[in-house]
């Protein structure tokens, strides 16, 4: 009769399905995920992200003797009489079951036995996105068995990459135990420590690496059991809604709900009424990014977790400079909480100027496809409203500041993956800029050999690195081929401008011996530039001779032609390489100059023995 959501942990959950108490219904579909998207969902369980919610059928002992039920993949049939059928959560529950018995069983869909492991280096130093990986193997290897366990555990210890497997094994001298409480398991952690002390934080104790794996196994899922006394025909009913709209719940879904009693209606009065059309059209994420900035200023942090303190009058547990604990409520009430979105939205908006304007002080993205990574709109928000609280003026100090933070941030591409780490590492770097006058690590960190290490092959459409250099050459004013004329919405706001070949994708009859790098490099940031669609139509198939050919006729004279070139990072020399149709030396010039350009913009040092 159970009709009331509640909380299971991982534990639980995987010794039901163990047991065979949980079972799969035969309408269902079977295991389908990838081995990616189980490191995904272990990626999120361990930063205690929402992962959705189980859908379950309790069931009574009719029901369950007449059905025939599938188990979940690697698992077995143990009971005559299953309790619960899954109607939404199979993927997950597969996955973690997987991923931790070690059942042998090929991997869906696969030839091979996989294992899932965890970096607990990657973990302690905060870096979530590469701490999830998998080998796979032709033959099963046991890796829950002692002998195994013995083998590998030095293994183990010096590259801190440890089975999951491990979380399913007991300990030998007394089987009723798991391994990870045995001794062995503490003394293997002590040996782990000290091996690799150096690449960990300070003062990580043992107790921080239990509870690594304990996090694991009492993460809560949300628990929904439809109760033993719906008809068949009725959860079929529901089963095929759930798979057909989805019962995902976003964070921003999820706060909208928790919102509602306190008379906040997140979604319908705040995001939808939301009159900035700029801003909500740059990323459908917004709506969330919108909560992610206001959680910067009030607890340096934003990735899921932390937004549920934004909830009015949510007491939350705090540490202190000294890590001693004490209990805050950060949003007392409604009315600071439709504060904190208001000046979250304008200070969002303030940023979206900045990322998509052209003047002295801004940086270039002209359309919101040039936009290098939207996720970086609510940190470069956060430090504009940081600055105002602290009365910090526009100096040239923050200035440049903020353009040398930008274009690494950006350029470097940490904000093109799973950002919420970096975006909470970066404004504690400002706030201790801000505050301190400590150095941000990401300005540091990029360095004029970095720049000139980039693969330019590899930067093509969309990529933040490409996109950062059509901004900058938005931001160098530069003039279309054949109108002579600048380059921007504002000069022409009904003509279409894009990035363009420069060497057009379907040049006909290149000297072949002057193209070897064609297919390699047509597409990448080197051989394209901001142009009119009307001007790429006219240069479509052209020799880039034949087109300047036309531009010396239409400009009157060659320099003119190379000045507007020049603008477009195309050097004298890169000139010279265009006229003689020679595509390989003008690709290994224009990136030249294109890093050259970057160095300059970003100030950095030049070192005399870099070749460039």
């Amino acid at each position: 009769m159970a009709e009331n959501p509640g909380t299971k942990n991982v534990g639980n959950l995987l010794e039901n399905v163990h047991d065979g108490s949980y079972v799969i219904p035969y309408f269902q579909r079977g295991f389908e995920w990838s081995p990616g998207m189980v490191c995904d969902l272990i990626q999120s369980i361990l930063q205690d992200y929402y992962t959705g919610l189980l859908l379950m059928w309790e069931l009574d002992r009719e029901d369950a003797n007449e059905q025939k039920w599938d188990p979940i993949w690697g698992a077995e049939l143990k009971k005559d009489i299953p309790t619960h059928a899954i109607l939404d959560g199979q993927q997950r529950l597969s996955s973690l079951y997987y991923a931790i018995f070690n059942p042998e069983e090929t991997f869906p869909n696969r030839k091979s036995y996989y294992v899932f492991t965890i970096n607990l280096t990657d973990i302690l130093n905060e870096n979530f996105e590469d701490a999830v990986d998998y080998n796979y193997y032709g033959n099963y290897r046991e890796y829950q068995s002692q002998e195994r366990i013995q083998k590998n555990k030095d293994d183990w210890a010096e590259s801190g990459e440890i089975p999951l497997a491990v979380l399913s094994a007991d300990d030998p001298n007394d089987p009723n135990q798991p391994y990870i409480d045995s001794t062995d398991f503490e003394r293997w952690i002590e040996k782990y420590l000290e091996e690799n002390k150096e690449d960990l934080p300070k003062r990580v104790t043992t107790h921080q690496v239990y509870q690594i794996f304990n996090g694991l196994l009492n993460y809560n899922f949300v628990f929904y059991p439809l109760g033993n006394d719906r008809a068949l025909q009725d959860i079929c009913n529901i089963f095929a809604r759930v798979n057909e709209k989805g019962m995902k719940l976003s964070t921003f879904d999820l706060m909208n709900a928790f919102l509602y009693p306190h008379e906040i209606h997140l979604r319908k009065n705040l995001w939808e009424n939301l009159e900035n059309d700029k801003l909500k059209s740059i990323d459908p994420s917004m709506k969330e990014y919108l909560l992610k900035l206001p959680s910067l200023i009030k607890q340096n942090y934003c990735s899921s977790k932390y937004l549920y303190n934004l909830v009015p009058n949510e007491e939350i547990v705090r540490k202190d400079e000294n890590g001693n604990k004490y209990k805050d409520i950060l949003v007392k009430d409604s009315e600071e909480f439709k504060s904190l979105w208001n000046e979250s939205c304008n200070y969002a908006e303030k940023a979206r100027q900045i990322i998509m304007n052209t003047g002295e002080n801004e940086f270039g993205a002209i359309k919101d496809d040039f936009i290098p990574n939207t996720t970086i709109i609510p940190v470069l928000g956060a430090i504009l409203w940081l600055k105002d609280k602290k009365g910090i003026d526009n100096t040239s100090e923050f200035k440049n500041n903020l353009k040398r933070w930008y274009w690494s941030a950006v350029l470097s591409e940490d904000y093109s993956g799973s950002s919420d780490s970096v975006m909470s590492r970066d404004f504690r770097d400002w706030k201790g800029w801000i505050e301190d006058g400590e150095d941000i690590e990401i300005s540091t960190r990029i360095n004029e050999e970095f720049i000139t290490d980039l693969d330019f092959k590899e930067t093509t459409k969309g990529s933040a690195q490409y996109n950062s250099i059509i901004c900058m050459l938005a931001l160098n004013y530069v003039k279309d081929f054949y109108k002579g004329r600048i380059v921007d919405t504002g000069d022409f706001s009904k003509e279409k401008i894009n990035d363009h070949h420069i060497f057009p994708k379907g040049v006909k009859e290149l000297d072949s011996e002057k193209s070897i790098k064609f297919d390699d490099y047509k597409d990448s940031i080197v051989n394209r530039t901001l142009l009119l669609d009307e001007t790429n139509n006219k240069i479509k198939n052209k020799k880039p001779s034949e087109y300047i050919y036309e531009m010396k006729n239409k400009f009157g004279n060659e320099e003119k032609v190379k000045s507007i070139l020049e603008e477009h990072l195309i050097s004298e020399k890169a000139y010279e390489h265009m006229k003689n149709d020679n595509f390989d030396k003008f690709v290994k010039e224009r990136e030249r100059t294109i890093k050259r350009y970057i160095i300059s913009k970003l100030d950095l040092q030049r070192q005399p023995h870099l070749d460039l």
